[in-house]
Formats: structure tokens, C-alpha cells, sequence
């Protein structure tokens, strides 16, 4: 009976979030890979998989290593336009990127270490993988 009570609740919630006008959660970023890099300089390799986000910090002192996986969640607000977070737990990071694939722009916000605020717009250098319709 509690399943029930579940999968209702989820339909009714889908359907409020429908009619609203509002975006349903997506994993159409799933097997693609950004690079981009932000007005102050540093670039990103962020790769988008089922399992969840991970990243390289090009301009990093270990651009070769890959940070992750960690679980995210992303919208997409428009066609091919998405807002992804995710939190890196055991590093205090939260991390929300709004990605524009049709003009190749890239807007980051986060929150580094629980204390310090990132809040930069990028270009979007490179994109692997084809966005699922």
C-alpha cells in the first residue's frame, strides 16, 4: 500500500510540476563532455554520466586527474539549455552550472569548502557526445 501512496504522490507531483510550466528533471546530459573556461582564467573538463558528474581542473596543478563521480541533478529550462548541481561531499563544495549549448556559454556558481563564492560566466571551448532528444 505504501508503494502506491508513493508512485501516486510522484505522478500527481509530476503532473503539478507539468502544468505549472515547470521543468521536469532530465539526465539528457548523460554521456556528455564540456570543456569551458571561465573569465578568470581556469578551464574544466566536465563529463555528465549516469552514475553522476565528474571533472578535471584544466589549469589546476593535477590537470590530469579526475575529481568524482558525485550524483547531480539538472533541468533543462529550455531546449538544449541546462541548470546541473551537485554536491561534493567530503570537500563541502556545491557546485550549480547553467549550460547553454545553442551559444556555446557556460554560467557557474559555487560554494567552495562551505565559505568562499565562485561566480563566473565561461565560454564553452568543446563538447563531446550529442544531447539526447
Amino acid at each position: 500500500m505504501r508503494t502506491i501512496s508513493i508512485i501516486i504522490a510522484a505522478i500527481v507531483f509530476a503532473k503539478e510540476a507539468q502544468s505549472s510550466g515547470l521543468s521536469l528533471p532530465t539526465r539528457k546530459l548523460n554521456d556528455i563532455e564540456i570543456i569551458y573556461e571561465y573569465t578568470s582564467g581556469r578551464s574544466y573538463n566536465v563529463k555528465f554520466e549516469e552514475a553522476g558528474v565528474s571533472y578535471r581542473f584544466l589549469t589546476g596543478s593535477k590537470p590530469e586527474k579526475w575529481w568524482g563521480v558525485f550524483p547531480y541533478k539538472a533541468f533543462e529550462v529550455d531546449k538544449k539549455i541546462f541548470l546541473a548541481s551537485w554536491f561534493e561531499k567530503g570537500y563541502g563544495d556545491y557546485v550549480t552550472l547553467l549550460i547553454n549549448l545553442n551559444n556555446k556559454l557556460l554560467y557557474g556558481s559555487a560554494i567552495l569548502s562551505g565559505k568562499t563564492v565562485h561566480f563566473h560566466g565561461a565560454k564553452i571551448i568543446k563538447v563531446n557526445g550529442v544531447v539526447k532528444p
